[in-house]
């Protein structure tokens, strides 16, 4: 059997595979299942999308039909019409619902006041978790194709629950049920089907984030390993690889995280030319693109603003503040010649490895910690107003994941490890 024809067309008509989960408005060729192939007409209206099926392969047919249904929808007269030409709440199967869902995300025939602009990447997460759920369902002997979504219950999800426990780690629970979640409230609030959300019952274990920062012994144990320590490490695996985790840049990187608290990529890209001079207070600070957010939400976020303290200072004298506080030069590594991202890692990777070389006997601090060490002692320098200087949102974020209740209680001044 062949596949079905389509062309990109303005009447909603799509071609939807069974097999694949997917709908195709181009690209077809992509999918070789022909067997599962139907026309299908997708309208968007005031009260939301209205849909339906054909039973004809002859692409011609089918837009004819298209076009009459997309005028229909559009004059309303379908409101006078039998359900079989509506989209039926009652008989919309969990695999349909999934793929309904799906082509609301991707924006397919939305209305524009209800459209919300998402990353590539969130709309591929948002994919791939409805997918996995889709596949848990079936690995159960569930048959999505057939069971109606208004009968999902809490075994369901249950299934679900335990597949999530079981394969992730527990910094992924909360994204995971917020999709799900959004899945079902979709259905309900959207297209209207008559259920409860089973996934509102869903309550992981209160995670415990660590927020312990780094001692100063332990920060000068790290660099000084550096110089002392050795720099390879054995990697398992067949080919036996030894690492060389040592990078001449690693103390200044090490030294510019604790003192700045920014996260590797806007560590790496921190620039001379991010100084600012504030003539209202006198105030040296570095002013930065919150990169992560902005990666995150696909939009412009407000600036972070790190002020240049003693330490920090200190610092940037020795790096040749006075020869190079007006170029474009990176802070960090200015000569390089490898990309970003390959510090980013080496950062990572450096730190864990010397850590490990220093303090055999502790529990492994990775990179982070200094962000975390910077953080709190900052929060205790200015209190709640930390968030203007992190840009986080709350003060609820800032302490569950950042501040050190240990360092907060000693009441030291900024300078970092100084009391």
């Amino acid at each position: 059997m062949m596949n079905l024809t389509i062309k990109k067309n303005d009447y909603g008509l799509r071609v939807y595979c069974t097999k694949c989960k997917k709908q195709y408005n181009y690209n077809i060729d992509i999918c070789s299942h022909s067997e599962n192939q139907h026309y299908k007409s997708l309208v968007s209206n005031g009260d939301g999308r209205k849909a339906k099926m054909y039973q004809t392969r002859d692409f011609d047919e089918a837009l004819m039909s298209a076009i009459q249904f997309k005028q229909d929808v559009k004059n309303g007269v379908l409101d006078n019409f039998t359900s079989s030409n509506k989209i039926d709440t009652d008989n919309i199967s969990i695999l349909e619902a999934s793929n309904m869902f799906l082509a609301f995300k991707h924006g397919d025939d939305v209305p524009v006041h209800l459209k919300n602009e998402i990353t590539d990447d969130h709309l591929k997460d948002i994919i791939r978790n409805v997918q996995q759920f889709m596949d848990v369902l079936r690995d159960n002997n569930i048959n999505v194709e057939t069971m109606l979504i208004q009968n999902l219950n809490d075994n369901h999800v249950g299934l679900w629950y335990q597949f999530v426990i079981d394969n992730y780690a527990e910094g992924s629970y909360s994204t995971k049920l917020k999709i799900m979640s959004a899945f079902i409230n979709h259905m309900i609030n959207q297209v209207g089907i008559l259920m409860r959300n089973p996934f509102k019952k869903v309550r992981f274990e209160s995670l415990e984030y660590n927020t312990e920062s780094i001692s100063k012994v332990e920060f000068y144990g790290v660099l000084d390993a550096i110089d002392t320590k050795s720099q390879y490490q054995q990697l398992g695996g067949k080919r036996q690889e030894v690492k060389n985790n040592y990078r001449p840049y690693l103390k200044d990187g090490f030294r510019l995280a604790l003192l700045t608290g920014l996260r590797r990529e806007e560590l790496v890209t921190l620039s001379w030319s991010d100084l600012y001079h504030s003539e209202k207070n006198g105030c040296l600070m570095f002013i930065t693109d919150n990169l992560k957010v902005e990666r995150m939400t696909g939009k412009r976020f407000k600036k972070k603003f790190i002020p240049v303290g003693p330490d920090l200072m200190e610092f940037l004298m020795e790096l040749g503040y006075e020869d190079f506080k007006d170029s474009d030069l990176f802070i960090l590594a200015p000569n390089r010649k490898v990309k970003h991202a390959t510090i980013m890692s080496a950062l990572s990777r450096g730190f864990s490895h010397y850590y490990m070389q220093a303090f055999p006997d502790n529990k492994l601090k990775q990179f982070k910690v200094l962000r975390k060490t910077y953080i709190s002692y900052l929060n205790k320098k200015v209190g709640d107003s930390v968030i203007e200087l992190t840009s986080h949102g709350s003060m609820k974020i800032v302490n569950k994941h950042y501040v050190d209740a240990e360092v907060v209680a000693k009441g030291l001044t900024m300078r970092i490890f100084d009391s």
